[in-house]
């Protein structure tokens, strides 16, 4: 399964500062700047005559909103870290359940939602695993990443080539510079026997301008 490795706990260390720069930024967004003496009487005063009544304003103040927001997220990154931990520990089960936790919060984390597939698929639950990459898709439509590994399932797992070849199509569509895509969908290909088809696939990638020396 070298597909999914590629996806595993270290490709997916980029989460964790995504995440804790989005806290850093709620954290920092909902401090109050520092008052002088004099700015403070003024503002004493003016919050006396605007203070009004929070029972008849539903609307939560946006602060709090923002420190609420940031307090979850704080909460994904704790899990996420606590999954590295199980992972290396090779207790996959308490890692799977971490990981399951941040997608909870974020689920538009597509190279994590790629890393919980392939643990799922470790355990033959291929009905979770598309599932966790559906999700991601629902979130984050334009990454190709879901895309590629649901072709991946399909094929591999579920012998449903129809799907495998319109997931492949659909990640080459939004990424059409990714070899992967191309290298996948020649996978499909020749595992339902299209020979020609594959070389097509071929074709297609070979007209595709990169500076990818992979490519």
């Amino acid at each position: 399964m070298s597909e999914q490795k590629k996806s595993g706990v270290f490709a997916c260390r980029g989460i964790v500062f995504t995440l804790a720069i989005f806290v850093a930024a709620n954290i920092a967004y909902g401090q109050a700047p520092k008052a002088t003496p004099a700015k403070t009487a003024r503002s004493h005063r003016s919050k006396q005559v605007a203070r009004q009544d929070d029972s008849i304003n539903p609307k939560p103040v946006p602060d709090l909103a923002l420190r609420a927001q940031g307090a979850h997220k704080a909460d994904a990154l704790a899990h996420f870290v606590q999954g590295m931990a199980f992972e290396e520990n090779g207790e996959m089960d308490r890692a799977l359940e971490a990981y399951r936790k941040v997608l909870d919060v974020d689920p538009g984390q597509s190279q994590l939602a790629a890393r919980v597939a392939a643990l799922l698929i470790q355990q033959e639950d291929f009905p979770q695993a598309i599932d966790v990459l559906k999700d991601a898709i629902k979130v984050n439509p334009n990454n190709a990443e879901p895309y590629q590994q649901l072709a991946f399932v399909y094929l591999r797992y579920l012998k449903r080539t129809d799907q495998a070849i319109d997931y492949a199509n659909r990640a080459i569509a939004l990424n059409p510079q990714d070899v992967e895509g191309y290298q996948r969908l020649v996978e499909i290909e020749l595992a339902a026997g299209q020979e020609k088809k594959a070389l097509e696939v071929l074709d297609r990638a070979a007209k595709v301008r990169s500076n990818d020396p992979n490519f």
